[in-house]
Parts: C-alpha cells; sequence; structure tokens
C-alpha cells in the first residue's frame, strides 16, 4: 500500500508541476490562446482573463502539490486526504467558473 502512495505522489506532484507551468504562461505570458474556449471575439478583457484563469491555475498547482507531497509523506492519511482534495477542488471549480464570466462578453 505505501508504495502505491507513493507513485501516487509522484503522479501527483508531476501533475501539478505541469498545472503551475501551464499557469506562468497564461498568466506572466498572457498565452491566453491555449485557455480551453478561449474566443478573442467574446474576451472583453484580455489581461484580466489571463490574471483570473492564471492565478487560479496556480493556486490549484499548489494545492495538487501539497496533496502530493503529503501523500508521499503520510500514505496511511490517503483515503481521508483524496476526499478533502475532492470536495476542496469541486468549491474551487465553482468559484473559478463564476468568476471567469466576467470576462466574457
Amino acid at each position: 500500500m505505501q508504495s502505491g502512495c507513493m507513485v501516487l505522489g509522484i503522479i501527483e506532484m508531476c501533475a501539478a508541476g505541469l498545472l503551475i507551468f501551464l499557469a506562468y504562461l497564461i498568466k506572466y505570458k498572457k498565452r491566453v490562446e491555449i485557455i480551453a474556449g478561449y474566443d478573442e471575439r467574446t474576451c472583453k478583457d484580455k489581461d484580466g482573463l489571463a490574471n483570473w484563469i492564471g492565478g487560479s491555475l496556480m493556486i490549484t498547482g499548489f494545492i495538487c502539490l501539497l496533496l502530493g507531497i503529503v501523500a508521499t509523506l503520510m500514505p496511511n492519511h490517503t483515503d481521508h486526504m483524496l476526499i478533502a482534495f475532492g470536495i476542496i477542488v469541486l468549491l474551487w471549480v465553482v468559484i473559478v467558473n463564476v468568476g471567469g464570466r466576467k470576462y466574457k462578453g
């Protein structure tokens, strides 16, 4: 069980690294074209959208990184962490989607 949690933690940390990298591209390099569903014609504020989505994705990446570290260091508590993480992610997705609507025209 512990080696499976170690692998899960490593996979989670790799996914977190990818999310943080994409967040960097969107937030700081203003690469909004990599956002799924982005349409230049309907976006009112490209910089605002980049900051909102990039910042939100960065927070998501750091949450995933934290989960990966904890899953690796505390393999006996992985089930409880996954349930808590699932609830946090669901709430976060709602917040991000509602907040992102203000940039759509």
